[in-house]
């Protein structure tokens, strides 16, 4: 970091400037129990106004003179200052507020720095040498090298277990070992749930993006729709997309967010973990409230693609009413010339020769002698199983259309639509026309049809 950079940083760093602030206390303390401690993404404009103003009582009881404005007015400088952000539901008239990146940030700050926790120098090392080995071994694309690799890690556990055979003992963790890296998952899982208010922000960035474009002058709507995909191709393109939708994918598993509850259950029930500080309780529901914050985002995609479509909606409707108002003008002008029409012959003139194509035009095939036909009939025939004929035609080509709902709802739970063509690209057809046509059917029969698009 250079001297210019940093003079830079804390005269207009937002988080630096949370810090300084003289209410900086109030602020940091109120939502972090509002937020932080009650696990809460969103809160109604009233509730966090009540709320408020009886944490401000608290507060006066003991220094009356101390903030003396209203509450609502606390809260819209803090939405002023990029603190705080006020956003509405489409099923509620109440706006909400939910942290800025900005808060995140300095609150995920200042719990690690109240923590009392001890360095865990062994476990970040061990951490920093798998992260290392995982990145060696998962990079590379020799496949002799690749079963090096398996193959001394198959024969690491198989010495382990002969050893444990040979003696009934395994080597574990002691209590200091199982103490630091515990501390070190809650940390990273704070971290975890701060970095998606950052994810947030970057949907809402590009909802913004579209909404000045379609403010432009005259933007037509081809231009919009090309920029949203551009911009929505940058974002899920980017390191922090792709990452956030492979992270997505994982936490629908069933079998992972299983496999995690267990892994959380089977820790706290650790004796060396037995703490009576409440700090270290949130990691039990970590696996809720990863799947609540990942489903808010996603659901910022989906009202990004309802912005999408709610200005399509309005540019179309422009564009029929300038129709309109052109045939009219047009009719206008017919009927004031209905009495004097022009008396020039060629009023009216084209451009360029005209391209006839007429029907008759086009040449016939030319007559092929086709062989003679050979018919033998052979009278002595086999038995027929006429049942048995029927069902082989009729299933010849069966389609499992609960095979096909299973596609359609894992490319919508990242995507608020899809079409036919960019489905078959990521699930290529293997029953021919009658898979294509069930695709149809299941888009006109079911909900599907308000986000899979079947045309095209």
């Amino acid at each position: 970091m250079e001297y210019e950079q940093i003079k830079y940083s804390l005269s207009n760093s937002y988080e630096i400037k949370l810090l300084t602030k003289n209410n900086a206390p109030l602020i940091l303390s109120f939502l972090h129990d509002r937020f932080k401690q009650k696990h809460e993404i969103a809160i109604p404009e009233s509730e966090l106004e009540t709320k408020l103003e009886d944490y401000l009582e608290f507060l006066r009881e003991t220094e009356p003179e101390v903030y003396p404005r209203k509450p609502k007015e606390y809260l819209n400088q803090w939405i002023d200052d990029n603190f705080l952000r006020k956003t509405y539901k489409t099923d509620n008239d109440d706006p909400v507020f939910v942290l800025t990146p900005v808060t995140e940030k300095v609150i995920s700050w200042l719990e690690d720095l109240e923590m009392d926790t001890f360095v865990g120098t062994e476990s970040r090392f061990l951490q920093i040498f798998g992260l290392l080995k995982e990145i060696r071994d998962e990079s590379t694309e020799d496949p002799e090298l690749r079963i090096a690799q398996l193959t001394k890690d198959r024969d690491r556990i198989q010495q382990e277990i002969d050893r444990i055979e040979e003696t009934g003992k395994v080597e574990h963790f002691n209590r200091i070992q199982i103490q630091e890296r515990f501390d070190l998952v809650n940390q990273y899982a704070r971290g975890l749930i701060g970095d998606f208010r950052a994810i947030e922000q970057k949907f809402r960035n590009l909802t913004e993006k579209i909404t000045s474009t379609g403010l432009e002058a005259k933007a037509k709507k081809g231009s919009i729709v090309a920029r949203v995909l551009d911009a929505d191709a940058e974002l899920k393109e980017s390191n922090q997309g792709k990452s956030f939708y492979t992270f997505f994918q994982f936490l629908q598993s069933d079998r992972k967010q299983k496999e995690l509850e267990e892994l959380v259950g089977t820790v706290y029930s650790l004796e060396d973990l037995s703490f009576p500080d409440p700090k270290y309780e949130s990691l039990r529901g970590i696996k809720s409230r990863l799947i609540r914050e990942a489903q808010y985002i996603v659901q910022s995609n989906y009202r990004l693609a309802a912005k999408i479509r709610q200005m399509l909606d309005e540019s179309n409707l422009e564009e029929n009413r300038r129709v309109a108002e052109l045939i009219v003008e047009i009719q206008s002008l017919a009927l004031k010339i209905n009495d004097n029409p022009p008396l020039e012959p060629d009023f009216l003139l084209l451009e360029g020769e005209p391209e006839l194509n007429l029907f008759m035009d086009r040449p016939l095939h030319s007559l092929q002698k086709s062989p003679s036909p050979s018919l033998s009939i052979d009278l002595d025939l086999p038995e027929i199983d006429l049942e048995q004929d029927l069902n082989q035609i009729y299933n010849q080509v069966y389609v499992d259309e609960t095979l096909l709902r299973d596609c359609i709802k894992q490319v919508l739970a990242t995507r608020s639509e899809i079409t036919l063509v960019e489905l078959i690209e990521l699930y290529p057809i293997t029953k021919g026309l009658t898979e294509i046509v069930a695709y149809i059917a299941i888009a006109k029969q079911t909900n599907c049809s308000q986000s899979y698009v079947g045309k095209n």
